[in-house]
């Protein structure tokens, strides 16, 4: 049973949650001790923020295996093949139950939060709305946006841009645009991980006719887009120090590069249809260890003024 759910959740891929709910509340702080917004640190709400970011991420995976396979998208001949609908150890029906008990946890935390807020609780409103529609109409109709090539938008969106102001809002219950630009790095870097995706997927999307971006830009294009989207994430940050106030400290991302090089090294060496599907692990492994180094440069930066 645990077995079955673990494969079915994919907790290993929660990193691209965790980090911009992490990220949104160490910006509160950060934003707070330079004295630009007085508020209290509530950690009871930072650890439920995490939590229902985890809860839509888990929503977002569920719904998008189970709508993958009943569309044929995921079979037994190509990567969907670790689809637990296609092998045979969950049913449909426990699949969509899952998602449903994930988007009630993720919803109730939610509502909690939009009480709390009190009069301040309409950016969090749209925020909640927002991010809870596109989680679960990613892959469900009729909006399907994985299968129309809008994909890459609604990742950067709701892993990057809602999760980070979100968690920012929670605690300050005040909008900012800082938390807004500050998550656009790590949003470069988690469409990283589903343009890889899409990339070894090119062969099998094409056949089942969706259109993803990879699709649209062909092999080669994709490549270069991929560069686009890693190095992007380093130019970005070297541009919100230079003109949004982040604090230099978050360079210690640069440790991180060696990692950005040799995975843009193996996709420019990538030729189908003999693709390592690990290839997307170590693409989440680069977007984890950006967004650690890059929140411990905001902390560093809360403790350590020039």
């Amino acid at each position: 049973m645990v077995k079955k759910w673990f494969l079915a959740l994919r907790p290993y891929s929660f990193t691209a949650s965790i980090i911009p709910a992490v990220l949104g509340g160490v910006i509160a702080l950060s934003v707070r001790s330079s004295g630009q917004v007085q508020f209290e640190f509530s950690v009871p709400s930072f650890g439920l923020c995490i939590l229902g970011c985890v809860a839509i991420h888990s929503v977002s995976n569920l719904i998008n295996d189970y709508y993958d396979f009943k569309s044929g998208l995921d079979n037994i001949e190509n990567f969907g093949a670790v689809n637990p609908l296609v092998q045979g150890s969950l049913t449909p029906k426990e699949m969509m139950t899952g998602a449903i008990v994930s988007f009630a946890v993720a919803a109730a935390i939610g509502i909690y939060f939009i009480i709390e807020a009190g009069d301040k609780a309409s950016v969090l409103i749209y925020l909640v709305v927002i991010g809870a529609v596109s989680a679960f109409f990613y892959t469900a109709p009729p909006l399907s946006l994985k299968y129309r090539g809008f994909g890459d938008v609604q990742v950067i969106l709701s892993f990057a841009v809602l999760m980070v102001t979100g968690a920012y809002y929670v605690q300050t219950k005040s909008f900012s645009w800082l938390p807004v630009l500050y998550s656009l790095p790590i949003g470069l870097l988690v469409d990283d991980i589903l343009h890889i995706n899409n990339l070894r997927d090119i062969p099998a999307d094409a056949k089942a006719k969706i259109s993803t971006l990879a699709i649209w830009l062909g092999e080669d294009g994709a490549k270069k887009f991929h560069y686009v989207l890693t190095y992007g994430a380093y130019l970005i940050l070297a541009a919100l120090i230079l003109f949004a106030k982040l604090t230099p400290f978050t360079l210690l991302t640069l440790l991180s590069l060696p990692v950005a090089l040799k995975l843009a090294k193996e996709v420019s060496a990538l030729k189908q249809p003999d693709v390592d599907p690990m290839i997307v692990a170590r693409a989440a492994g680069l977007h984890a260890q950006f967004g650690v180094l890059m929140i411990l440069g905001l902390i560093a930066g809360i403790f350590i003024r020039f």
